[in-house]
């Protein structure tokens, strides 16, 4: 709202008649600001998308506010501008009495294969050496999450753990709870957010960190025909924000779209091992 009413404060009367300056101007001191931020360092581009929504419609918010203020003619107009600018800092010291609660949810994908369920099964369990041409372009990877590169299962059936890798050094593990051979398996996410290469994941979207955890999963075949099934990947996460609730759909969107694509993949190496 402060980067909203910055413009509103310094405009001319000809910039406070035009409504039209006061939408767009937000959204550029909000572009810029996140411009530097993600230049500098300060924020990863996960978290810049993620906020950009809510800074935009606040900013907006602000300039008409200031504007109408600005309209006016305010008694020291000096002090009111000071006021403007500590908000931010005053805002910060109500949020930190406030404690983050942690809630969890479950992202649920689903994926029709061309193939049968014994072939299916033969896929999941490990996809191995992911090859960059079997990705297809996600929302997720355009924002700098990285890509899968190989799930390998060390032992078939309840105690065994599958290892992940992803692209920047990543590494997890899948600790096998459940195990229907032929129809699906369950696992437990193991990771230790200190053995993540530094600056791989903002702090804010690191798998096993503060705000953010990744903790469950499953996979479930169905069989629709004889040479047709029906394959879900449920994922349960943390989220531990003031937000949760705009947190959660972020989370959801992304969630899902990671495991649309590695459904992708084994629905690729599936059809290709399927009888015509």
């Amino acid at each position: 709202m402060v980067l909203g009413a910055i413009p509103a404060l310094y405009s001319s009367r000809e910039q406070l008649s035009n409504y039209l300056w006061h939408l767009v101007a937000p959204w550029l001191m909000t572009f810029t600001l996140f411009t530097i931020s993600f230049i500098s360092g300060f924020e990863g581009l996960i978290c810049l998308v993620v906020i950009f929504g809510p800074f935009v419609i606040l900013g907006s918010l602000g300039a008409f506010f200031s504007r109408r203020v600005s309209q006016r003619d305010v008694p020291n107009k000096p002090l009111y501008v000071s006021l403007i600018f500590l908000l931010p800092f005053m805002a910060g010291l109500v949020e930190e009495q406030a404690s983050a609660t942690d809630q969890f949810y479950t992202v649920t994908t689903t994926q029709e294969i061309v193939a049968s369920r014994a072939v299916v099964w033969q896929n999941i369990q490990s996809v191995r050496h992911i090859q960059p041409r079997e990705i297809k372009p996600h929302f997720v990877h355009l924002i700098g999450v990285p890509r899968p590169l190989d799930g390998r299962l060390d032992s078939a059936g309840v105690g065994g753990i599958r290892h992940i890798r992803w692209e920047k050094g990543l590494y997890f593990q899948e600790h096998i709870t459940a195990w229907n051979p032929g129809q699906g398996f369950a696992y437990d996410i193991k990771v230790n957010p200190h053995s993540i290469p530094p600056r791989t994941l903002d702090e804010h979207v690191l798998v096993g960190g503060q705000y953010f955890d990744v903790v469950r999963g499953s996979y479930g075949i169905q069989e629709l025909a004889a040479e047709r099934s029906l394959v879900t990947l449920t994922c349960t996460y943390r989220v531990t924000t003031n937000l949760n609730g705009y947190s959660k759909l972020w989370a959801d969107f992304m969630l899902d779209d990671f495991n649309k694509m590695i459904l992708e993949v084994i629905q690729s190496r599936c059809e290709r091992l399927a009888p015509l």
